[in-house]
């Protein structure tokens, strides 16, 4: 039997989640995001006067990226996942072997289908523990992104770029379907600044 009743999960791991939840409003919630744009506004700001913009884009990508490796490598209980999958993998192949055989009661089939559900739904929640925390630094910094560039006033962000290949556009110009110039900027620093961070930070964590 699997150990799922908390999954790892600390009361500061509740209390961050519940954070991140209040944070995830601002995208539906004008004054949430106001109000954390502003307090994220009152570090970056500074930032954005002595960087490029689009130099400002990709560190504060490779910051999320990093703390986001982070929070994985700590907070990630591999050995628990590791039992929740095989745990998994187990309750399944008997469920398929006794719908086979056809030996087992309706009673025992649902006993192990539970089961399999409070195991798959524990891994769920200890695979979930780092994203939340990782949450709580990358919901500001998108919704600081988002409020520079809606809110005309907050006027650090410059209204052009140059792009190779292309020239002079501008930040808030599409490049394809709802997607902005801005959008597309940072999550493509993110995905490889998230690459590069997770290399490192696995690879300091083996070499310890």
């Amino acid at each position: 039997m699997v150990d799922t009743d908390d999954a790892g999960w600390t009361t500061a791991d509740r209390v961050a989640g519940l954070l991140a939840l209040v944070l995830a409003t601002g995208y539906v919630l004008p004054p949430i995001q106001g109000a954390v744009a502003t307090a994220w506004s009152a570090v970056l700001a500074p930032l954005a006067v002595i960087l490029p913009f689009s130099v400002l884009l990709c560190l504060l990508a490779g910051v999320n990226g990093l703390f986001t490796a982070i929070a994985q490598v700590k907070l990630r209980d591999s050995e628990r996942v590791e039992r929740f999958q095989a745990r998994t993998e187990e309750l399944q192949a008997r469920l398929r072997a006794a719908r086979e055989a056809d030996d087992l009661t309706v009673d025992d089939l649902d006993e192990e289908q539970h089961e399999l559900n409070r195991t798959m739904v524990a891994m769920l929640k200890t695979n979930f523990r780092p994203l939340v925390w990782s949450m709580l630094v990358t919901i500001p910094t998108f919704l600081w992104l988002r409020w520079v560039f809606l809110a005309p006033a907050a006027g650090i962000a410059p209204a052009m770029v140059f792009v190779p290949l292309v020239g002079q556009l501008s930040w808030t110009a599409t490049v394809v379907g709802p997607v902005k110039l801005w959008l597309a900027w940072y999550f493509g620093a993110s995905l490889s600044s998230g690459f590069v961070a997770r290399r490192l930070v696995r690879r300091v964590a083996a070499d310890g």
